[in-house]
């Protein structure tokens, strides 16, 4: 059973931080920054996310998506690339990932979860129950999920191990939920060697939202999205060590090692 963060000692392991893009489509910018720019088109990639310590095995921070994914959603995707192929730097089949942290079960993040064979997945208890309940059976909410019968696939297995706020997943990697965009959507603080940084997953799709204080324009509680914003900055050791869900700029400002590859951090 996990025991508390207080319990835990300091660890001194540090991780690089990848970005890991499957693609992108044309976007609303409002759909990006809440009630901003409607009309106006962006570029929205997609990304899911990988830990890798100095030593260890790396963590993933959900799952990507599946082709069949995103062409039932939209027409102008491109560049897509299979989890598979961004995994492969790494020495890594989706089969050899021993560990994944689950933002929230939306479909961009967690629809390849059958990929992971092996895997031991973490997510909020709150995220789970919300979307198994009648509060979330309305289409715009439904729409952005993917299969629940994935989720309880891994609960059957013993695979999904569901958690009530912060934990520690390994050394140097915590969890924290903050909801908002999703009620059980959790953050991720990672130790790195330039101190402790956020994956803010889609707490923020863009870094604009921080600097502006908009949620994004998909959310359920637009209060605690606010909020959110509030403890990503509190929990990072500086402003560019923070990293949000969607934001073009990771492909202009931080180096791509393999193709859709970037390193954050």
């Amino acid at each position: 059973q996990m025991t508390s963060m207080e319990e835990r000692p300091l660890s001194s392991t540090t991780y690089a931080i990848y970005a890991l893009c499957q693609g992108w489509r044309e976007g609303d910018v409002s759909t990006l920054l809440y009630l901003t720019n409607p009309g106006h088109l962006t570029r929205v990639p997609y990304f899911f996310w990988v830990l890798v310590p100095g030593e260890g095995e790396p963590i993933l921070v959900d799952t990507g998506f599946l082709e069949d994914d995103h062409k039932s959603r939209y027409i102008g995707f491109e560049d897509y690339r299979r989890p598979r192929d961004l995994l492969s730097p790494f020495g890594l089949a989706p089969a050899d990932v021993s560990r994944v942290i689950l933002t929230h079960l939306h479909w961009d993040h967690f629809a390849a979860s059958r990929l992971y064979l092996g895997a031991e997945f973490h997510l909020q208890r709150r995220e789970l129950e919300f979307w198994r309940a009648p509060e979330s059976d309305y289409h715009f909410l439904r729409y952005f999920i993917t299969d629940l019968e994935d989720a309880a696939g891994l609960e059957s297995e013993g695979r999904l191990h569901l958690l009530d706020g912060e934990a520690e997943i390994a050394p140097g990697v915590t969890v924290h939920p903050v909801g908002g965009h999703t009620p059980g959507l959790q953050i991720v603080r990672v130790r790195t060697g330039e101190g402790w940084a956020v994956l803010a997953a889609d707490a923020a799709y863009v870094f604009r939202s921080l600097e502006s204080m908009i949620p994004p324009g998909i959310h359920v509680h637009v209060d605690d999205c606010l909020s959110a914003f509030d403890t990503v900055k509190a929990l990072a050791d500086k402003p560019t060590l923070i990293f949000p869900g969607h934001d073009n700029e990771i492909l202009r400002n931080f180096p791509e090692e393999h193709p859709g590859v970037y390193r954050l951090v």
